[in-house]
């Protein structure tokens, strides 16, 4: 028995198996390594190129609706059917931007600018339909208003990195005070705009994108401004002083309809 397993087990043998165990340790673990690393680079590459200085993060593009693309065609195309084509008016640009309120709640918004009025239309992209809309007569801007969104110096709500428009006709007047502590307040006399969170994480080309542009917005506007309206570039001012309402809504995304979990709203 002793000759037998000295013949079935000769010492050559075993080091050549663990020769073999050696040599496979290096070739699995060394290319897996360089090959995140590489797709590391590629993707840190990726970011700082495409999302520089982006203001949203933890996004996830498909849980907006409006991430899917026919969405939103049969949204432009079935409002300019319903709103402009009726008041015999034509369409001159569209796009999917963010309103921010006078309290500060962000609200997804289809804007449609013709040729004589400027269209911001609450959309339900679920079950495609207008659920409400404003409409205002483009001679009745009266100053317009470009720059960094910021907040008072004595607010509490975390600063914004983000930069948009605001549309005013109030003639210079202040907001009655009525209007301006009243969260549920009406016929407020400017809108104010930023670009949506797809426009820094949706796929695909340039102009796709820029449908969520507030610059793009801005440039094609300015083109029908009346000439008496007042064009200014300086810092927008958001009177939220505690912010924690606002905050709730916004990091939430409860101005957007979106996939939330089981339920989508």
């Amino acid at each position: 028995m002793e000759e037998t397993c000295l013949d079935e087990g000769p010492a050559v043998n075993f080091e050549r198996a663990t020769l073999e165990i050696a040599n496979t340790d290096p070739v699995t673990v060394r290319p897996s390594a360089s090959a995140e690393s590489a797709d590391d680079a590629s993707k840190q590459h990726s970011a700082s190129r495409d999302v520089c200085n982006v203001p949203f993060k933890h996004i996830d593009v498909h849980t907006f609706f409006t991430d899917r693309n026919e969405v939103v065609e049969r949204a432009i195309s079935d409002c300019t059917e319903k709103l402009i084509n009726q008041n015999n008016d034509e369409l001159v640009g569209s796009w999917l931007l963010t309103e921010i309120s006078l309290w500060d709640t962000e609200k997804e918004r289809l804007v449609l600018l013709a040729t004589k009025a400027l269209y911001s239309i609450k959309y339900d992209f679920i079950s495609l339909k207008i659920l409400d809309f404003n409409r205002i007569p483009i001679l009745l801007f009266d100053t317009v208003v470009t720059g960094d969104l910021i907040y008072p110096t004595s607010s509490l709500a975390p600063k914004r990195h983000l930069s948009g428009i605001r549309l005013m006709w109030n003639g210079g007047q202040p907001l009655p005070l009525i209007k301006k502590w009243n969260p549920f307040a009406r016929g407020i006399p400017w809108l104010t705009y930023a670009s949506h969170p797809l426009f820094w994480y949706k796929d695909g080309t340039e102009i796709v994108k820029t449908r969520f542009d507030i610059e793009a917005f801005n440039t094609t506007l300015k083109s029908l401004l009346p000439r008496e309206c007042n064009v200014v570039n300086m810092p927008i001012i958001i009177e939220n002083y505690c912010g924690l309402g606002a905050l709730v809504h916004n990091r939430n995304g409860l101005g957007f309809f979106k996939v939330r979990g089981k339920v989508s709203f």
